[in-house]
């Protein structure tokens, strides 16, 4: 568009025509209220560019426009008192014409864009995100926050499952290698359960993981593979868990059979240590003399020789001692002296109750902290795609 210098030609008529004159006065521009954002005073007229712009919201349009959308609403007032619920009834079915944007340069005038209303709205809504900024700020420190304790949860949450996985799988290689004789196929069905337990929080992984993204039929399937690992691994701790008991309860079944024998030993033991005179010295004591004696020369003198014969039984007498005290400490079994001191027979957990406690913490515990990591990355990773 050409610059207008003089108050002459078709623009300077519709302004006056519309009441805009007076408003000019002696300067080549005017200002009156933005009908976008209401603000008084910040809609610039110039008739040097032909140009309507407002300094609070930023939108620009040709004078001509502006005067057009006056006309085709029907707002036969003055400038400075229109308002914006004046300018909402337009038509919405008009052609397509080019958006008003904030522009920073004049726009030219060649064609006239019609100053619609639903372009009017555009604008208070980029006010109002500058206003809800430090709001939004706000939320993104609550995001970080609760971001950083779920991490922390989630970690303390992996490492016990991933640990009650470990006990899981230790279980089942023995529990299953134990069932096969042959010593390397005992290994391949160790590995076998060690795979099951792999499978068992893997399975609930995926199947968390399927239905939070509405995969529902992949989810039951996860679902399936799941609980096939976790039964199997269940099996495994249990066997383990019953076949070391069964172990405990033979060996003490032995012991109770092979206690009259060993009673009869440390009877006879008894009797051959009666048979030594209590008088004999220590092993130490006659070792020492029998080298005092040596160093002095004395080895053909009678004493020298009645304490090695003294020597013989006070070592005969530790040996006897050693046997019963040995005996006696497989009377009381593995646990020693400790048994002597014990208020009474403790009963442990059922094995199937501990079996399925165990692969709870293995199966679940992993599977809720993968998912919440897996949640937070895929979370993450939609934020970045849509910025």
């Amino acid at each position: 568009m050409e610059a207008i210098q003089e108050r002459t030609g078709e623009l300077w008529s519709l302004l006056v025509a519309h009441g805009f004159a007076d408003l000019f006065a002696d300067s080549d521009t005017a200002r009156v209220e933005c009908p976008a954002c209401n603000a008084p005073r910040a809609l610039k007229l110039s008739l040097a560019t032909g140009q309507a712009r407002c300094s609070s919201c930023g939108i620009a349009a040709p004078i001509r426009t502006y005067l057009s959308e006056l006309e085709d609403a029907e707002i036969m007032q003055e400038a400075d008192v229109f308002s914006e619920a004046e300018i909402i009834p337009l038509h919405a079915d008009r052609s397509p014409v080019p958006a008003l944007q904030p522009q920073s340069r004049p726009a030219p005038v060649e064609t006239e864009p019609v100053w619609r209303a639903e372009l009017l709205e555009d604008e208070p809504v980029a006010a109002d995100e500058k206003a809800q900024a430090p709001v939004r700020s706000r939320a993104a420190g609550r995001g970080v926050f609760e971001t950083l304790i779920i991490c922390l949860l989630s970690l303390v949450f992996l490492i016990a499952g991933l640990a009650a996985a470990g006990l899981s799988a230790f279980a089942n290689f023995q529990a299953f290698s134990a069932s096969v004789a042959d010593p390397v196929q005992g290994r391949v069905w160790g590995w076998a359960g060690v795979i099951a337990t792999v499978c068992s929080f893997g399975g609930f992984t995926f199947f968390w993981w399927h239905v939070s993204g509405g995969r529902h039929k992949e989810g039951a399937r996860a679902l399936v593979f799941a609980l096939a690992g976790a039964a199997t691994s269940v099996l495994g701790t249990a066997l383990f868990m019953q076949s070391n008991a069964d172990a405990r309860l033979q060996a003490e079944a032995s012991a109770a059979a092979a206690r009259p024998l060993i009673e009869a030993q440390i009877a006879d033991y008894a009797r051959q240590l009666d048979g030594i005179p209590p008088e004999t010295r220590s092993v130490e004591g006659l070792e020492a003399y029998l080298r005092g004696v040596e160093a002095a020369g004395r080895t053909h003198q009678k004493p020298y020789r009645d304490a090695q014969n003294e020597l013989g039984l006070a070592k005969r007498r530790a040996e006897l001692e050693a046997k019963i005290e040995t005996a006696r400490m497989s009377l009381l079994g593995e646990g020693g002296p400790a048994v002597l001191n014990a208020e009474g027979p403790t009963k442990g957990l059922p094995t199937w109750f501990f079996a399925i406690m165990l692969e709870v913490f293995s199966s679940q515990g992993t599977s809720i902290a993968l998912v919440a990591l897996l949640v937070l990355a895929s979370g993450r990773g939609r934020a970045a795609r849509l910025a």
